[in-house]
């Protein structure tokens, strides 16, 4: 049977090299449908490649996560505005609109548009668009590679993912800018009006097709080569320690300590091996060792990468009977109430890592409790709030590592364009 880190590295050539051939391929085979379909008809197999795409798109994130999909948002967004454009130009052909204001004694009915001069300029528009957004978080790419292998090799792929899906926006947006200089320079250069022949076939059709097929040579070439460095990063990566973030509660409370940058922060705070982060036995020995505490219950909330993406971080919640479980000195610590938490938090007196947990938890709580995945509120009441107590969260059936609720967070039934915003999140694949 494979080592894990074959089969990571298995996973890895075939699924960047899929997602390139698929986004790539489907827009190269709009010239290809060019040379069969009237210009007319045109928008409508643009729009079911699309459709094609986008299915093929949530399959991959189903499996992979949201951020491995770069490239084939570079595509939809591509085909759909590429509909769109030839749409507009059919219209503005019929020549019922323009009649008064355009002399057509030049145009010719039959070609109003040159696929490719529609199709690579709204291509360099929409990488440049993708390209600009920002940089995917590591947190969701590592989540698949975590569920599928080793932990450790879960990392290593996740910066690839990182990474690569960033250079094939570039690569896409380098190869259009390219192919723009050339179409638009053969088109005022060659270019007659009148029909399209084997010099216009070649330049408009065959020539993207041809640059498609060595792309695909090129990016497997590519990830063959990166294939063979990514076993032993993998192998390396085993070695790494983790972090552990104890949150301990009390009822309504939460036990801070003044850190050495004088914020407040949890004082439990450990390291362990990769074997320990993923064992409750020793997760919960760890902390009986740091507070002598012997009857506590924990729950593992979400991990995270470090801000080095070196060090694994696990946030664990541990609750205690009352405010007097934990032996030995805690002298230097104080128990917070949920107003004094929040009025910390406004005043910046929190330390970075327990600002995040608790934005995480707080949101995340408030949008399971309020909505359903799709936005719609769980509740017949317009700007409902739950109530949100310290003391249920040992209770509540939520996956703080879904970050799927932000995006209900921040688009639902309560915020105006909720459907207009939705529908166009499901067209572009953005997220929140």
């Amino acid at each position: 049977m494979p080592h894990s880190s074959e089969r990571l590295t298995r996973r890895l050539v075939e699924s960047l090299w899929v997602n390139w051939a698929v986004a790539a391929g489907t827009v190269s085979a709009v010239m290809l449908v060019a040379l069969f379909v009237p210009k007319l008809w045109m928008p409508l197999p643009v729009l079911a490649l699309a459709y094609f795409e986008v299915v093929f798109m949530r399959q991959t994130e189903a499996r992979m996560g949201s951020r491995c999909t770069a490239m084939l948002r570079v595509s939809v967004l591509t085909l759909f505005w590429t509909a769109i454009t030839m749409l507009i130009i059919n219209i503005l052909n019929s020549r019922m609109l323009l009649d008064d204001y355009i002399d057509w004694s030049n145009s010719n009915k039959d070609i109003p548009f040159v696929t490719c001069l529609v199709v690579y300029p709204m291509l360099t528009l929409c990488s440049l668009w993708v390209m600009f957004r920002g940089n995917p978080s590591h947190t969701e790419l590592s989540r698949y590679v975590h569920d599928e292998s080793a932990a450790p090799e879960g990392d290593v792929a996740a910066a690839i993912y990182n990474r690569e899906g960033h250079y094939q926006v570039q690569l896409m947006l380098f190869l259009s800018l390219a192919m723009n200089a050339v179409e638009w320079w053969y088109y005022f250069q060659y270019y007659f009006n009148v029909n399209l022949n084997t010099p216009d076939r070649f330049f408009f059709n065959y020539m993207p097709l041809a640059l498609y097929g060595i792309s695909l040579f090129f990016v497997w070439s590519r990830y063959q080569n990166l294939a063979a460095v990514v076993g032993p990063l993998a192998a390396t990566e085993r070695s790494r320690g983790a972090m552990v973030r104890f949150l301990i509660l009390a009822g309504d409370h939460l036990l801070l300590a003044l850190n050495r940058h004088e914020r407040w922060d949890t004082p439990a705070i450990t390291f362990v091996s990769q074997l320990e982060a993923n064992d409750d036995n020793r997760i919960r020995k760890a902390f009986a060792n740091i507070t002598g505490c012997e009857e506590f219950q924990t729950r593992l909330l979400y991990d995270t990468r470090g801000n080095d993406h070196t060090i694994d971080m696990a946030h664990y919640a541990v609750f205690v009977p009352d405010e007097n479980s934990l032996n030995g000195d805690w002298d230097q610590t104080n128990w917070f109430s949920l107003d004094q938490i929040d009025r910390l938090l406004k005043n910046a007196q929190l330390s970075a890592e327990l600002s995040d947990e608790i934005y995480r938890i707080f949101t995340i709580t408030m949008a399971w409790k309020t909505y359903d995945r799709e936005g719609k509120r769980l509740y017949p009441i317009k700007h409902y709030r739950p109530t949100f107590r310290l003391r249920d969260l040992k209770d509540w059936d939520v996956d703080y590592s879904d970050t799927s609720w932000f995006a209900v967070a921040e688009n639902n039934q309560d915020r105006p364009f909720f459907r207009t915003r939705k529908f166009w999140r499901k067209i572009t694949g953005s997220k929140a």
